[in-house]
Order: C-alpha cells, then sequence, then structure tokens
C-alpha cells in the first residue's frame, strides 16, 4: 500500500481503527527513507507519545469572547504547515536530519524580541497592537555536513504582508457580544431566584462560576450549570445559548480561512565565501478550506535561488521553482491538528549552472507528512519524486513552536 492510499484510507475509517493503520504508515516511511537504527528507535518514541495524544479528553467545555480568548482559538486553528511558514513567536527546527546538509534553524517574530525588553508587550491588549512586528520574523541558523562538522550559517526574514486571520485577533462581532451580554444578564436574573429554593454553599458557587465568567469575558455552556438552576432559565435562553454557539464556531471557521501572503529572503555564509554568494528570495500564498467538514489549506510557493562559487572553478547556478499543493488535516483532536498530509506538484526551471546529465526544466510530485508529537512539537517528513528519473528523496525535519502569551 503506497503512503497517498494509506492517507486516503485513515481518512474515511473511524478512530478506533486508525491507530492501526498510523503503525503501518510509519513502518512504510522507515522502509523507504529511514535505514538507521536511531531514526527507527525515535519513530517508537514518535509513537507511544502520539497515542496519549488521541487518549487525552477532547476539552471544549469553555468560550471565550475577549481578546486572548479569541487568540487562543485561532491558534487552536493554526496548521503545522501553517506555522512553518510564519511562526506565532519562535520556532527551532531541525532541517533535513537523514541528508547531506542539515542544519539547526531558529525563527523568532520581532515581537518576540521587543518582549524580552518590554514583558508588558505580552499583556493581550499590547499583543494586539503589534501588527508589524507580530508579522516579521527573523531566521538565523548553523549549516552541518554530513558528519554534523560546521559548514557556515543562515541568515534571512519573512514578511507577512498579507495575514487577514491575524488582523482578527482580538476582534468578534458587535452581534456576538450582544448576544454574550444577553445571556449573561439571564443568567444574573435568576442567581437570585435560585438563591431562595437553595442553600447558601450552592448559591455561593454557582455565583462565582458566574462572575468569574463574566469578568474574563467566558462564556459558560449548558452542561457546565446545576439541572436545578437550568429549569429557572426561560426558553429563550437555550435559543440564545444555541445560537451563539453557532455564531461563535462560524466566526473562527470564517477567521481560518483567510489568507497569509508572505515574502522572504534568505542567505547562507561559508567562512570562504563573500557575502550574498548563496541566498534565495521566496513568495508564499496560504488559504484556508473546507470541503465536507475536512479542513484543508491551499499552499502555494515559489522562489529564485542563486549560489556563486570560485573555491576550484567559477560556477553560478540560478534556478526559480514553483510548488502547488493542499494541506489536509487528517486527524484532528478538536480545532487542532494532529496529523498532515500535504500532496503537491513542483516545477522547477535551472536557468544558469546545470549538473552533469541535468535537465532545466524538471518536473515533481511531492508530498508533506507532519506528525503532531506532543503540544508543541511537529515532525515533518517531506519526500520528493522525480517524475522523469524515477528517484525518490526524502527530508526528516523537527520543529517545535514556543507560545506567544499565557492565557489564564
Amino acid at each position: 500500500m503506497t503512503i497517498s492510499l494509506l492517507i486516503r484510507h485513515l481518512i474515511k475509517i473511524p478512530l478506533p481503527k486508525q491507530e492501526k493503520l498510523i503503525w503501518s504508515l510509519i513502518h512504510l516511511i522507515q522502509t523507504k527513507v529511514m535505514k538507521n537504527l536511531i531514526f527507527k528507535s525515535f519513530f517508537i518514541i514518535l509513537i507511544q507519545n502520539f497515542t496519549i495524544i488521541i487518549a487525552q479528553e477532547i476539552e471544549l467545555n469553555e468560550k471565550t469572547i475577549n481578546s486572548a480568548g479569541v487568540y487562543k482559538r485561532i491558534q487552536e486553528t493554526k496548521t503545522g504547515n501553517w506555522k512553518d511558514v510564519m511562526t506565532d513567536f519562535m520556532q527551532a527546527a531541525v532541517k533535513d536530519l537523514t541528508g547531506d546538509k542539515k542544519s539547526f534553524q531558529y525563527k523568532a517574530s520581532l515581537f518576540s524580541i521587543k518582549s524580552r525588553a518590554d514583558s508588558t508587550l505580552l499583556a493581550d491588549y499590547n499583543y494586539a497592537q503589534e501588527t508589524f512586528s507580530r508579522n516579521f520574523q527573523i531566521t538565523v541558523g548553523l549549516n552541518l555536513d554530513n558528519d554534523y562538522k560546521f559548514d557556515g550559517f543562515q541568515y534571512g526574514f519573512d514578511w507577512a504582508i498579507v495575514n487577514k486571520r491575524d488582523l482578527s485577533i482580538a476582534k468578534t462581532s458587535k452581534e456576538l457580544e450582544h448576544m454574550f451580554e444577553t445571556c449573561n444578564s439571564m443568567l444574573i436574573d435568576k442567581l437570585q431566584a435560585y438563591r431562595q429554593t437553595h442553600n447558601n454553599d450552592e448559591f455561593i458557587r454557582l455565583k462565582q462560576i458566574i462572575n468569574d465568567a463574566y469578568e474574563k469575558g467566558q462564556y459558560i455552556p449548558r452542561e457546565n450549570f446545576p439541572e436545578a438552576f437550568l429549569n429557572t432559565l426561560p426558553e429563550n435562553y437555550i435559543q440564545m445559548t444555541k445560537a451563539f454557539e453557532k455564531k461563535f464556531n462560524d466566526e473562527i471557521e470564517a477567521i481560518r480561512m483567510r489568507p497569509l501572503l508572505t515574502v522572504g529572503f534568505h542567505s547562507n555564509f561559508k567562512k570562504e565565501s563573500k557575502f550574498l554568494d548563496e541566498y534565495d528570495a521566496s513568495l508564499i500564498y496560504l488559504q484556508g478550506l473546507t470541503k465536507k467538514g475536512n479542513k484543508m489549506e491551499i499552499d502555494f510557493r515559489n522562489q529564485f535561488k542563486a549560489k556563486d562559487s570560485i573555491a576550484e572553478s567559477v560556477f553560478k547556478r540560478r534556478e526559480f521553482s514553483s510548488q502547488l499543493g493542499l494541506n489536509i488535516s487528517v486527524l484532528k483532536k478538536g480545532e487542532e491538528s494532529l496529523i498532515e498530509f500535504k500532496p503537491n506538484f513542483e516545477f522547477k526551471r535551472i536557468f544558469s549552472g546545470l549538473m552533469e546529465d541535468e535537465k532545466n526544466n524538471q518536473f515533481l510530485a511531492n508530498a508533506d507528512l507532519r506528525i503532531k508529537v506532543l503540544k508543541n512539537l511537529w515532525l515533518p517528513l517531506v519526500l520528493k519524486y522525480d517524475i522523469e528519473n524515477n528517484n525518490l528523496f526524502g527530508f526528516l525535519n523537527i520543529s517545535f513552536n514556543f507560545d506567544a502569551i499565557k492565557n489564564e
């Protein structure tokens, strides 16, 4: 069974049978790409952690319309693919762990650097005001050869010139805020009636729950209330809360569908090279979409690479590549993706610096597989297939995303 067929079946079958197929997928990846015993052991640890994540109870018992709460929900909807393009705060990554050109990479938004000097920026209100610094990230890293020896360093930046999802972090519609106020007013009105028929301890406990939620801008789902209190609420409260939940989820989903457009510039620097001897410029566009309940993401990338070398002989290479793919959340826990699969096609044009037996125009069929090992730890595996020469290449990466603000 091929990887693509395995993923296709995984989407359709119920959860209890998915773990068996996940084991098969991991075994297939090991057979085709991983030959080293260390990586096999690593994948065993990976699947154990992944099983723990699946077994965790889904917590969806609170919806918050304040800026910190909406921020948290938006972050949950972001895919690992999205965070690899534009990190929320900071990201540490290992690239091409199984290849000849390994690198350790660290990405940080300008905001994360500023917040080190001024911790008040981490407050949710101040965070929302830092639009440019949150959408401009800096990259630095070390390059290693196949023997893990230092082979230069890298640097660069990415700027999200369009990030419609980010613009909505601290905003909800006036209609949603009005519905929230109406629901809470009904609760406060009936709280006094509840006090007359129940003991003081039960009343104090319920009052504390309602007051805390109101102050934090949190909506309390019906199942969190005692049945006796629910019986005192009017029928239109039930209708209002159902409408509120639908409206809230619709707004979060609409935000998730909004686009991201980034431009970037990166360069590698070696001891014997000159400034800008090797660099690349990129443009990346991501757009969320949903089909039959499956969350997907259009992924369109363009990159221009240039490399000059005079160490042994004059060598100038110029190439352009364009990729179009669809990132699919194969397995989710609530809003969060656990497994993502991105099939994509790539066209590459070599303008100068052709290698021996290399063609100017190349077509590749690629597949990216991302597995969430822990809360912020992703394991991306990139497979590239040369259609004309029937060659398969595999690149294993590891990325860890740091949270920006802590929501109480």
